[in-house]
């Protein structure tokens, strides 16, 4: 790229995390001419050939414990998203005045190209990728990525000039973009997140609506309407504000039934029929009305929009049906790793349920979940190191089943379903007790239910 917004003109930097997109930081300020300095706390084995290349291209690498004087023999620092910002060299840098900012922010300052940006504690990645197969349908230059898929960072290496950046972030993200300025932000949801990581609920609200901080009067601001989180803060957007509600016919994107009316000044109305999209379930009207909303706004036309709808089907481990076994449906919910996500879940059912949950806490509230299980679960089967407590908050709500991992939870599950039931993985937690992913945790339940369907024979255990 030729236009950047801020080049940094460093002279020495520290880049904190080597992931894939810490690695790629490395690379494009190696190839800018600066002097880099990157550390991890690990070395992981899947990433070495990528740091023995890195320092074959003249980048100093320490691995291991956090080595103060890193932090503080360099003029700007660039942590990789999962880095706590608490972090006592990260503290110290920063009162020394030393610039702290996050690979997203980072990457945008190198191009010019406009961007889109979704953020939400739910949905945001169906959102993201369905508004990208809108406007690419339509015909524009897109880069799908940020927080799912490729990073900005390794798009602005090896990827394909575009006309537009469709971009999801997270708060992590968030937090170290202290200028991003998106031409069009839109926060779907707010819900208790990552408190594991924040000190309260509202900072964690206030670290998603930092999205519109910079946007200027001409650029587009698309929240949810309904969400309480969200209102309370509509004060703080000074850009042009598109909201989406079924609560509220007032608005610019109506959710009615099986309808969705969108109606943007300057374009004619569409009324979008969900019963004809690929994409199903309650929570999805929303995704739906704010990807429409949103391609509306950059001239998507309606027919592409419809077209697109009645043919995306979402991406796996969100509420994905699995399979079936004599009358009873599995549904594989692994990326509901918190407890909104999982309310939003058991939304799409009106059987009987069982569900499994569990996982690594994060140390929010479990009071949303209560209504839902007493009118929707059979039983809760609990597994993983947030069992015992989950089972504290919500024992006296249903039947209740603890088990020492998903395998254990989902036989106790399957020994109790009866025609008509849903098997249902919606963990409410995160996975990183006994998985690395929400996809190995889901692929694992696919497993479980691939062999309850498909049984290869009896086996022998010595």
């Amino acid at each position: 790229m030729t236009q950047t917004r801020a080049m940094s003109q460093s002279k020495r930097v520290l880049v904190v995390g080597l992931g894939s997109s810490g690695q790629a930081v490395v690379e494009h300020l190696l190839r800018q001419g600066v002097s880099v300095l990157a550390t991890d706390l690990h070395e992981d084995p899947q990433f070495a050939a990528g740091l023995k290349r890195l320092q074959d291209l003249g980048a100093e690498l320490h691995l291991g414990p956090h080595r103060p004087r890193d932090f503080m023999e360099v003029d700007q620092i660039i942590v990789s998203p999962g880095v706590p910002l608490d972090l006592e060299p990260l503290r110290r840098a920063d009162a020394d005045g030393i610039e702290i900012i996050g690979e997203l922010e980072w990457a945008w300052r190198q191009t010019q190209v406009p961007v889109v940006a979704i953020t939400g504690t739910n949905g945001k990645t169906t959102t993201t990728s369905l508004l990208g197969e809108i406007l690419q349908a339509a015909g524009r230059r897109v880069f799908v990525g940020g927080n799912i898929g490729t990073p900005l960072s390794q798009w602005l290496l090896t990827g394909p000039a575009v006309d537009l950046l469709v971009l999801e972030v997270s708060s992590f993200q968030l937090d170290t973009a202290p200028t991003f300025r998106p031409q069009v932000g839109i926060v779907l949801n707010i819900t208790e997140d990552h408190l594991d990581r924040y000190t309260s609920f509202q900072v964690y609200g206030e670290s998603k609506f930092a999205l519109f901080r910079h946007q200027r009067p001409d650029d587009i601001a698309i929240v949810n309407g309904d969400d309480p989180q969200c209102r309370q803060r509509l004060g703080q957007v000074s850009s042009r504000l598109l909201t989406f509600s079924r609560e509220s016919s007032d608005v610019q994107a109506f959710i009615s039934g099986n309808d969705v009316l969108v109606r943007v000044e300057g374009a004619e109305p569409l009324k979008v029929d969900l019963s004809s999209c690929a994409l199903k379930g309650p929570h999805n009207a929303e995704n739906i009305a704010a990807a429409v909303l949103a391609a509306k706004t950059l001239g998507g036309a309606d027919a592409v929009i419809v077209t697109v709808l009645s043919q995306y089907r979402g991406l796996p481990h969100r509420v994905e049906w699995v399979g079936s076994q004599q009358g009873v449906d599995f549904y594989d919910d692994s990326k509901a790793t918190n407890v909104g996500a999982v309310v939003k879940a058991l939304d799409n059912f009106q059987r009987p349920v069982l569900l499994l949950a569990g996982g690594r806490d994060k140390y929010g509230s479990y009071q949303p979940l209560h209504e839902p299980l007493r009118s929707k679960v059979k039983g809760l089967f609990l597994f993983g190191e947030a069992a015992p407590r989950m089972s504290r908050e919500l024992s006296g709500m249903v039947s209740t089943h603890l088990a020492n991992d998903l395998p254990e939870a989902f036989g106790k599950a399957v020994a109790l379903a009866e025609t008509g039931d849903v098997v249902l993985l919606s963990p409410a937690c995160s996975s990183f007790d006994q998985y690395e992913s929400y996809a190995r945790r889901g692929d694992h339940f696919k497993q479980l239910v691939g062999e309850l369907t498909h049984p290869k024979g009896a086996q022998c255990h010595g």
